[in-house]
């Protein structure tokens, strides 16, 4: 017989988890909030659909970008505290260096 115990955790980090494809993404969202405790913090960083002209790394699949509306819509059940896209020069390897349009989210659990 396995046991599994589940423990809720303060805070939860997703960078560039953007490897999923939307269903996988819908099931890693909902386990990400499922684990934070009351009051719980998650950042989420990703790249936006404007990071596919500048093409500095990411996954080159429309469906696999994240939007400030598809992130409001997943984490609607969460107080965002931040939520907003920007562009940045990223020197993180020669796969990911350059012009990026990038996607920030920090949300609390109520």
């Amino acid at each position: 017989m396995v046991v599994f115990r589940w423990t809720l955790i303060s805070g939860v980090a997703a960078i560039f988890v953007q490897f999923a494809d939307p269903a996988l993404s819908e099931r890693l969202f909902a386990h990400m909030q499922r684990s934070l405790q009351l009051g719980g913090t998650l950042l989420l960083q990703g790249y936006t659909p404007r990071q596919l002209e500048y093409r500095t790394g990411g996954p080159p699949l429309l469906s696999h970008l994240y939007t400030e509306t598809l992130l409001r819509e997943a984490f609607g059940a969460m107080d965002i505290v931040e939520l907003h896209d920007y562009e940045a020069e990223i020197a993180e390897g020669s796969g990911h260096h350059g012009r990026s349009a990038l996607i920030g989210l920090v949300a609390r659990r109520r």
